[in-house]
């Protein structure tokens, strides 16, 4: 599950090539300290988690590489700055992870913080130490049109060589003298072997269904935090698809994980799309489409697990109308039909940029009729209708999943401090 994560964030433009970048090098210099290489690479994909979530007004059409540089610099009045609050705060919500590389979420909390605040006997203040300067080399790679050779580093590296042990950077300027190393930077800044390198940190250890929705809830909020219209989309469509699967004495569960991470794709969708009140032009729709595509794309290396196929062809039609493969009634399994309905009711029920909400109600006859013109199945909607009619409490799909709302909490704190 944790190849989810990695796939969604390199993703990302800009965000995905410096998170790579900074998780590779630190690997490479943690790997001439004794560090753990695994842990520390984690660490550097993590470790600007947090700015790509809107606590401060900043969303993922925002970022460039200006906007990358300017966070990543340090400041001599603390030790931590607000998006690495956010970053270890989401990143303790991963049990898994936490569990694996116990000194992760301290390493990127700590990752501004200058030698003075850190202590060199502990490992997570030294791999603290190891993504600063990580961030460093990653920042000139992105600037600098011409590939360096290691030498060009050591300058820009040695003005600033203050702000790290001198243990460390003497690790990182061996790890530059790797032509490996170097040359891997670059090929990650021009996209390619990105699948290659993080699918050499993938790690095989199963997840129960706690730990992966944990995980689908952190990503879901930062992918559905990109638009006040999509918020909560990701969690509601998990409970109206499981709330039918129920009814049908099917695997909740599987419906539930397939609600969470159906519209992972959604990282590569521009914000001005997602809230256009107008109608969205040819062009503009297909952008919109792809987000199925990508979705796929992330979710492949599950492709056998029972949540994969209804997760990806959620906006499918039985009558071939629907996208990306065009399928048509059989083609499709029943549970593939399920998440369809789900993901149409609630899509109906949140307000978008050109309308309100509805009711329960008002979306179940939208349901119904896109019954009638052979869009949608009728068994799972007929389940929905008993569902709406018997009283079930749709107010309670509103509510996020504690994670979630941990993670809003407490960014509002910080809003508000």
């Amino acid at each position: 599950m944790i190849d989810i994560l990695l796939k969604t964030i390199i993703l990302v433009p800009k965000f995905g090539v410096h998170a790579l970048q900074v998780g590779f090098f630190a690997s490479r210099t943690a790997r001439l300290l004794g560090l753990n290489e695994e842990e520390a690479f984690y660490a550097g994909v993590l470790h600007d988690l947090g700015v790509i979530t809107p606590h401060k007004g900043v969303v993922l059409d925002d970022i460039s590489n200006e906007f990358l540089i300017n966070e990543d610099v340090p400041t001599y009045e603390s030790p931590i700055k607000d998006h690495t609050l956010v970053s270890s705060f989401e990143v303790s919500k991963i049990s898994k992870l936490v569990k694996r590389f116990p000194n992760l979420s301290s390493a990127v909390l700590m990752h501004h913080a200058l030698p003075q605040y850190l202590n060199p006997e502990l490992k997570a203040d030294v791999l603290a130490n190891v993504l600063s300067i990580s961030e460093e080399v990653s920042k000139y790679v992105i600037v600098n049109d011409e590939e360096l050779l290691w030498k060009d580093f050591e300058l820009p590296l040695s003005v600033i060589k203050n702000r790290f042990f001198d243990f460390v950077y003497d690790a990182a300027l061996g790890a530059l003298k790797e032509e490996y190393t170097r040359w891997m930077l670059y090929d990650i800044k021009a996209g390619y072997n990105k699948e290659d390198i993080i699918s050499d940190f993938f790690f095989s250890e199963e997840f129960n269904f706690s730990e992966v929705t944990e995980l689908g809830a952190v990503l879901s909020y930062i992918i559905d935090s990109k638009s006040p219209f999509t918020r909560e989309h990701s969690w509601r469509v998990a409970k109206v698809s499981s709330a039918i699967a129920k009814e049908l004495l099917l695997n909740s569960e599987e419906f539930f994980i397939a609600g969470l991470f159906h519209d992972i794709g959604k990282i590569t969708t521009p914000l001005s799309i997602l809230e256009k009140k107008g109608k969205l032009e040819s062009a503009e729709m297909e952008i919109m489409k792809k987000h199925v595509y990508y979705s796929y794309i992330i979710l492949l290396n599950h492709r056998d697990e029972p949540w994969f196929w209804p997760a990806v062809r959620h906006q499918e039609r039985i009558d071939g109308s629907g996208y990306p493969w065009k399928l048509k009634g059989e083609q499709m399994s029943f549970k593939d039909k399920i998440l369809q309905v789900a993901d149409y009711f609630v899509a109906v029920l949140e307000p978008r940029p050109y309308r309100g909400p509805n009711t329960p109600e008002k979306a179940l006859e939208e349901v119904l009729r896109a019954v009638g013109y052979g869009t949608l199945d009728k068994g799972p909607a007929n389940i929905l209708r008993d569902l709406v009619l018997g009283g079930y409490d749709f107010s309670t799909i509103d509510y996020m999943s504690s994670i979630q709302l941990d993670i809003e909490n407490f960014e509002k704190s910080l809003m508000e401090g």
